[in-house]
């Protein structure tokens, strides 16, 4: 039978040549599942750059249909946040969350508690439509003069999750006069993932350069 399941493991990638700037991954799986391996990918490529990445696991619903497990995924989240910067290997904190984890990214850095200096958002669930927590579990919501800057990635016809998502963040954003950058790719599916090898769907040069310029440290 299946059932909530409460993991809160923080797996720490370091970077060989760390540059103080830290990272904390949060896969994707639809709130329904979720395994470190997601994060893997995204943590050596942020390594190979000189960033130091922590990959989270956070709490899911294994029921069908889904048990209400917020705010659990947030202030694990956010616990996460505190306990990496007592590890003080970092001076610049931020957050990048895929699909569901994309939503927990959101939601995460909106809170103003959580002081994170940038976020990374690619193809996120952003706005909820049903339930009790519908405004405050949708990130546009939570949009303030204290966000910080945000990378946004979709594509245009995304089947699982709308492009609308990305864009209302991003009018969010632009409402709160908050530095953003959006990237809508003109097609490809659902979970393209860094797409390394993938020339049609290569975006994550636009990332790297936006990292460089808007927040590693000089």
């Amino acid at each position: 039978m299946g059932k909530q399941t409460v993991t809160m493991k923080l797996e720490f990638c370091p970077s060989p040549q760390p540059n103080k700037t830290g990272v904390l991954l949060l896969p994707g799986g639809g709130y329904g599942n979720i395994t470190n391996e997601k994060g893997l990918a995204p943590a050596q490529w942020l390594n190979e750059r000189g960033y130091d990445a922590w990959v989270l696991s956070y709490t899911v619903s294994c029921t069908e249909p889904p048990v209400p497990i917020y705010p659990k995924p947030r202030d694990e989240a956010l616990a996460a946040i505190v306990d990496i910067r007592s590890q003080k290997r970092i001076t610049t904190l931020g957050i990048w969350g895929w699909s569901a984890g994309g939503h927990l990214a959101a939601i995460t850095a909106t809170r103003t508690e959580a002081e994170l200096d940038f976020a990374i958002l690619t193809y996120p669930v952003i706005t909820l439509e049903h339930g009790n927590l519908v405004h405050d579990m949708s990130a546009q919501n939570g949009v303030s003069k204290s966000t910080p800057p945000t990378f946004i990635l979709h594509t245009a016809n995304d089947a699982l999750v709308s492009v609308q998502n990305a864009l209302l963040f991003a009018a969010a954003m632009a409402e709160h006069q908050r530095p953003f950058q959006l990237v809508v790719l003109p097609d490809g599916p659902h979970g393209i993932g860094l797409a390394l090898e993938d020339e049609k769907h290569s975006w994550t040069d636009q990332l790297e350069r936006w990292l460089k310029e808007f927040v590693t440290p000089v």
